[in-house]
């Protein structure tokens, strides 16, 4: 979801725990956490830059996971273009006869969200525990399952990545690993584990040594800039 998307830097410009991938210090911690020499300090495109860059040429492999851009983003006409200019189109799916899977070389079967565990945070930063409902149909996989075995299958052919751990168990170690990356940060979640959240949804931040979280922020008048004042920008 996009909130819980932000959190965990999946987005272009971000990393994981609200930090700037343009900024040094951020992809430093990054990079130590994970054991890695360095972070990219490039910033990866946007979702329509994205598809233009394939219909270019520029981007040779698109994976797509948990969305239709064939149906969904704006300007189709470049969109089907660009699924069909790349060399390799890969779509992790729950199901087969979206827009976008009539585009696919190769065709992943994915769990839906009632198939599924893991957290979901809405938009006042209240994070949910989420059970499956049922069992995946036939062959389908979690979203992370699938990431992990193709990462596994990558770093096989690359010696040099080998320090970065790809090989999960389960959800939970990935939360875990999500709640040691935001200790520090606004949106600190260390004092949260999946046995709280199994009582009952909690608000970050919720820092180590906290049993909940907090229910309005900035109340102390100091907000998330160097010299703690806010920015109010007018729209």
């Amino acid at each position: 979801n996009a909130m819980g998307g932000r959190e965990t830097g999946s987005m272009a410009n971000l990393l994981c725990g609200h930090r700037n991938l343009n900024s040094a210090e951020d992809r430093a911690e990054v990079a130590e956490f994970w054991d890695i020499p360095e972070l990219p300090a490039k910033a990866g495109t946007t979702a329509v830059d994205m598809f233009e860059a394939a219909r270019s040429g520029k981007i040779r492999i698109l994976w797509i996971v948990c969305t239709n851009p064939a149906h969904s983003l704006p300007a189709q006409a470049q969109v089907r273009a660009a699924l069909d200019a790349a060399e390799l189109v890969i779509v992790q799916e729950a199901f087969r006869d979206t827009a976008t899977c009539a585009y696919a070389d190769v065709l992943l079967p994915a769990a839906s969200w009632g198939e599924k565990e893991g957290t979901v945070t809405n938009s006042e930063r209240r994070i949910s525990r989420v059970r499956a409902a049922i069992a995946p149909a036939g062959m389908a996989k979690p979203d992370w399952w699938i990431a992990s075995q193709i990462g596994q299958a990558i770093q096989a052919q690359m010696p040099e990545k080998q320090a970065l751990r790809l090989d999960y168990p389960c959800s939970q170690e990935i939360w875990n690993e999500h709640r040691a990356l935001t200790r520090g940060r606004d949106l600190d979640i260390t004092g949260l584990s999946y046995t709280q959240l199994e009582q009952e949804p909690q608000q970050w931040p919720c820092p180590e040594g906290q049993t909940t979280g907090k229910a309005r922020l900035y109340t102390d008048f100091q907000f998330a800039h160097a010299d703690g004042k806010a920015r109010l920008i007018c729209t």
